[in-house]
């Protein structure tokens, strides 16, 4: 399971405030934390940047790419921002997202298929759906037309969407969730890569209980066969639960390390 910290983001007031301020030292020294903390992706979360995206996003990826080698995952709706972000990369980013909403399909997908990228498709269009047979019938959707512009399937990312455990149809779209995971396999082949953008399931409670919970939705997730999550890095307990998963998974050499908190 890849970890892909969500931690470079515009919403941050600190991180947000450095970006107004092209002052780079917070963002590269949160770069360099978050590699050290074991991330294998950054995002970077520019939101809807629509005030001079394109030049923001390019400073942002030059700022990060000088303090970390890790490649990179691209989140802006702005898709002139997204452009500008893939030309400022050293190897080809991630792109955090599309969906099935006419917009993304328009201006989103196809950067994906002209620059070589990969891409995350969330499972949803006007809106998002309850149960699993109707989040699989997005995904493939969205798995159709962007292999129609040529994206081969390991270059897609499903995102099934998770919602916050604590409003009323959490549980039940945790456990859809669940269910989307053990049924792409049996959909696609070859199979597509699926991620999550995991906070949103602690979202609403208690800080001291955010990471509590997303420690045990995530080994949960894996065990469905969840390939990435976009992850808080900075948590450590939870970083050890992925580093883990990745050994019992056999997709890491395990390392009593593995099991401390760094």
């Amino acid at each position: 399971m890849k970890a892909i910290a969500e931690n470079i983001n515009v919403m941050s007031k600190s991180i947000g405030a450095a970006m107004a301020e092209r002052n780079a030292e917070p963002i590269q020294q949160l770069a360099q934390e978050c590699t050290e903390a074991g991330a294998d992706l950054l995002d970077i979360n520019l939101g809807p940047a629509r005030k001079g995206g394109p030049e923001l996003m390019e400073w942002v990826v030059n700022a990060v790419q000088e303090a970390s080698d890790l490649q990179l995952c691209l989140d802006t709706s702005n898709h002139e921002a997204m452009e500008a972000g893939i030309k400022a990369c050293k190897k080809p980013p991630l792109l955090n997202s599309f969906s099935a909403q006419p917009d993304k399909l328009e201006n989103i997908l196809p950067l994906a298929a002209r620059y070589d990228c990969e891409i995350i498709g969330l499972t949803m269009s006007t809106h998002i759906p309850l149960d699993a047979d109707e989040r699989i019938a997005v995904a493939y959707e969205i798995v159709a037309a962007a292999n129609e512009l040529g994206i081969t399937n390991d270059r897609i990312w499903i995102d099934p969407i998770i919602l916050p455990i604590g409003v009323e149809v959490g549980q039940a779209h945790a456990v859809a969730v669940q269910e989307v995971l053990r049924m792409l396999p049996e959909v696609f082949d070859p199979n597509v890569q699926t991620t999550c953008g995991l906070s949103n399931t602690s979202n609403g409670a208690p800080d001291e209980l955010r990471g509590v919970i997303e420690q045990a939705f995530v080994p949960m997730l894996a065990a469905c066969g969840m390939t990435s999550a976009i992850v808080n890095a900075k948590d450590k307990e939870l970083m050890r639960t992925i580093r883990l998963i990745k050994d019992f998974k056999n997709e890491a050499l395990y390392s009593v390390s593995d099991a401390e908190l760094k």
